[in-house]
């Protein structure tokens, strides 16, 4: 699954956009920017793999925000002007599609950044796997038992036992999985989100879009950013956890229920 923000400060053509990757099976907008600034608060929260990004903004151009672009995101400036070509590519750029665009021009995009992510091999093997054999195997693999799991640590063979109330969020990034653990900086770990589904209780943790579970009883607030983004807090953790506009209806679905 490829993970994207999508950042513009013209509506329409943020809408005409994610309207557009809605078609892509292998693709998942995670969040919306209308600047700069905006797309920087995201990323203080969120990696996706990809950030299709407007080159002409008011104050800041999107060329700036590069600087900002977590290692190993890729980037598909999109825009109206032909000018800055050789700029976005110098950037580091995967592509660089003119306004206005179709389908077609588009889909080159996704098998572009599909081979260098190898997101379609990941997505399949991901979802066509059973959950209980992902579960089997995880725990085979991980000693994982009772309410605690074992997650890996920065030194060679090393681990740490975790609760599962410690987990707040679980974030898939390509081949891996990002979890944010109470009064620690996120963790990347090798293992699936059907693994993470098959092994947290699911009367908590619930999954809020592909690539995203949450754990609901640990959410202490929420706040509207704009009508496409939320930001949630939650216990043990300083930062907020941006979501786009498909997170959000499914978690407020969740809290009316919970």
């Amino acid at each position: 699954m490829i993970t994207a923000l999508l950042v513009d400060d013209e509506p329409r053509a943020i809408d005409r956009l994610a309207e557009m990757l809605e078609t892509f099976e292998t693709v998942e907008v995670i969040g919306r920017a209308g600047s700069v600034d905006e797309a920087e608060r995201f990323l203080r929260g969120r990696v996706p793999d990809v950030v299709f990004l407007d080159i002409t903004m008011p104050g800041r151009l999107g060329i700036d925000l590069v600087a900002s672009i977590p290692r190993g995101t890729r980037v598909v400036f999109v825009t109206a002007r032909e000018g800055h070509a050789i700029d976005a590519f110098r950037a580091g750029a995967v592509d660089y599609v003119l306004k206005p665009f179709d389908l077609d021009r588009l889909a080159i995009t996704i098998e572009r950044l599909e081979d260098l992510l190898g997101a379609a091999a990941t997505t399949a093997a991901d979802e066509e796997e059973p959950a209980a054999t992902a579960a089997s195997r995880a725990r085979i693999v991980s000693g994982d038992e009772g309410d605690t799991l074992r997650l890996a640590t920065g030194r060679v063979g090393g681990f740490a036992v975790v609760r599962h109330d410690d987990i707040v969020w679980i974030e898939a990034i390509q081949n891996y999985t990002r979890v944010q653990i109470v009064g620690q900086p996120p963790t990347v770990v090798r293992r699936t989100m059907t693994e993470w589904e098959a092994l947290l209780p699911g009367e908590r943790f619930r999954r809020i879009s592909r690539s995203l579970i949450v754990q609901v009883p640990a959410i202490r607030s929420t706040q509207w950013k704009s009508r496409d983004q939320m930001l949630v807090f939650f216990r043990g953790v300083d930062e907020p956890l941006p979501i786009g506009r498909t997170p959000m209806a499914r978690l407020k679905d969740l809290l009316e229920d919970a």
